[in-house]
């Protein structure tokens, strides 16, 4: 019976104690997944597969030395792309010699031959439409480097030093050479990346999109609209991305242009250059200048953006999710265990411990538990003793508050009114991401981009914290915490702050 108890005992604190690995597991973030599905996490998406990585030196050792049946060459189990003739660029504007390094440090071989993971692509969710099943996504990554067209000339039919036409063939006569209808760029993207980077059942969430942020639309004109798979976004598009983009080391050897260094590649964007520039040019981005002008013809950087089917994505839980889930298992979980022991052991160790005086007075003996008693005691004092620990650990590792969990998203001060008692935008707002993060800003009019202020959130328990980031009233920042009321609200009386819904 002893070792009937032993056991007991042992599975029911092995249970416990894989309880809290799995909570304490929740604040691991996951990584992408390695199989070509679109896989989601926060803004995030994981979709597609493209040749990004330069191939290690242990993975060239263990390289086929042919390709496969779909071009592919072999290094495990994973797929290299090769590429024999690297077109690398000089720094752009600049004087210095070194080619632009790869994301290990190293320098690229102008002469010889390279290989190149595929790898899963990237993106940022730019929108995230639930209604309409649909996430608008631009790659993180700088992916690839072609040129905008390369068959233009001087135009015949329009005099002005700016003018240059698309002379491809079937294009009509008088296209602008930056346009992007028949641009080389519209059409690689929408084939030769399409297909490359997506399997056939994942082109399937790909979503066709009547494209009005181009170079040619103009508002009222339908004629204007084109309808795209893939494009090269606009500057709102890429204003809203952010540009702090580098290029992978695919891209180095496809030839993209760069100044001073990896942050400083510059994309082409589906716009005009402000000024009187010719129509060989377009808009570029880079991280430092949004202002840059670069030459059609040239292989500069390429940022796609597609909308997909939002449904399609295997979603996993944020880090903050993950956060949440790890709490509530572990009080739970510590919840669940401490009562089930108190249940099991302590009604029995009520009834020995009277036992126990009666024997004393009687005999003058201790009184001998009987095994049935042992098998009640020990294992509801291993869950007890368990349970209360799981719950000093959850307290320990994330703080001892359990009130209300507030939600990420835009918050306005109810301080004034309009009809029907409603809160009105435009006093104050903050907007809570889900990062811990936090933006500001005492004339909100619901424009995502206009935040004034900035800093961190943290909750405990009832009360949030507000590290905020210095400004030039305040340059050293400062700190204040204020209570939670719900999930959906927080702030001091008379200064309470609720969630606005979309």
């Amino acid at each position: 019976m002893k070792k009937r108890t032993t056991k007991a005992a042992a599975a029911v604190l092995l249970a416990v104690l894989l309880l809290a690995l799995f909570a304490g597991a929740g604040t691991i973030i996951v990584s992408a997944a390695t199989q070509a599905t679109m896989t989601r996490q926060g803004d995030t998406i994981w979709f597609g597969t493209y040749p990004q990585t330069k191939a290690t030196a242990d993975e060239l050792a263990a390289m086929s030395a042919t390709p496969d049946a779909d071009g592919f060459y072999t290094s495990g189990k994973d797929k290299f792309v090769k590429v024999s003739d690297p077109q690398l660029k000089a720094a752009y504007h600049s004087a210095q010699t070194d080619w632009l390094p790869y994301d290990d440090g190293t320098q690229p071989d102008p002469d010889a031959a390279c290989y190149f993971k595929m790898e899963p692509i990237e993106w940022k969710v730019l929108i995230d439409d639930a209604d309409a099943d649909t996430v608008l996504l631009v790659s993180s990554r700088l992916l690839d480097a072609h040129a905008w067209l390369t068959t233009y000339e001087k135009s015949a039919t329009r005099s002005g030093w700016a003018d240059y036409d698309n002379t491809a063939d079937g294009v009509p006569a008088g296209t602008p050479a930056n346009g992007w209808r028949y641009s080389e760029m519209r059409a690689w993207l929408n084939d030769g990346f399409l297909t490359a980077a997506f399997s056939e059942e994942e082109r399937q969430s790909i979503l066709l999109f009547e494209n009005t942020h181009t170079i040619d639309y103009r508002e009222g004109d339908a004629s204007t609209v084109v309808n795209d798979y893939i494009a090269v976004g606009s500057r709102a598009d890429y204003e809203a991305a952010g540009s702090d983009v580098r290029p992978t080391d695919y891209a180095i050897v496809k030839g993209i242009h760069w100044q001073i260094d990896k942050n400083n590649c510059a994309w082409f964007v589906n716009e005009y250059p402000s000024g009187g520039w010719a129509e060989k040019h377009l808009r570029g981005f880079i991280s430092t200048d949004h202002g840059q002008v670069l030459t059609i013809d040239e292989t500069h950087g390429v940022r796609p953006l597609l909308y997909a089917r939002r449904s399609d994505a295997h979603v996993l839980a944020t880090a903050a999710q993950k956060k949440e889930t790890a709490k509530t298992v572990m009080l739970i979980g510590g919840a669940v265990a401490a009562v089930a022991g108190a249940v099991l052991a302590v009604p029995v160790m009520i009834t020995t411990g009277k036992k126990q005086k009666i024997a004393k007075k009687e005999t003058g003996q201790d009184y001998k538990l009987t095994k049935k008693e042992v098998v009640r005691i020990a294992p509801g004092l291993v869950l007890l003793i368990c349970g209360v620990v799981l719950i000093v650990l959850r307290v320990f590792l994330f703080g001892g508050g359990f009130g209300p969990k507030l939600q990420p998203g835009v918050y306005v001060q109810q301080g004034q009114f309009s009809g029907g008692g409603v809160a009105q935008v435009g006093y104050c707002a903050y907007r809570l991401n889900e990062d811990g993060t936090f933006d500001y800003n005492d004339g909100y009019d619901r424009d995502p981009n206009l935040w004034s202020g900035h800093g961190t959130w943290k909750q405990n328990g009832r009360t949030v914290t507000f590290v905020w980031d210095g400004n030039p009233m305040i340059p050293e920042g400062y700190t204040s915490t204020v209570p939670v009321k719900s999930s959906t609200s927080f702030g001091t009386s008379g200064a309470d702050v609720y969630k606005l819904t979309p």
